[in-house]
């Protein structure tokens, strides 16, 4: 199912957000079109290594505060999770289609 959101930026980020590995843990703090940083940076520090840097990353891309690195791209994310970040950066570019199973609030 393809979900057109507001903005190529907001897609991005709700790409990262959605990822498997977080997404439980994530989706009660996504908006429609917009997300509880505050409550997503807190959530963050209960994760592991690579689910923080993708929330981190996710939290950079949104805020740009500059808060990650390209280093933290290229040696803390393994191939799956880094796959996705790249995806987002071309969402945001404009360069790929959102593609999004059912937001999981509208699940069940």
């Amino acid at each position: 199912m393809r979900y057109d959101f507001a903005s190529p930026d907001y897609a991005a980020v709700r790409h990262i957000l959605d990822s498997p590995t977080i997404a439980a843990r994530t989706a009660a703090h996504i908006g429609d079109d917009d997300f509880d940083w505050e409550a997503l940076l807190v959530e963050q520090e209960k994760m592991s290594g690579g689910e923080r840097v993708l929330v981190l990353l996710a939290y950079d891309l949104w805020e740009a505060k500059g808060v990650m690195g390209i280093g933290d791209l290229a040696r803390r994310l393994d191939r799956h999770h880094f796959e996705r970040v790249i995806d987002a950066i071309r969402i945001s570019r404009g360069e790929l289609p959102v593609q999004t199973a059912t937001p999981l609030r509208d699940a069940a």
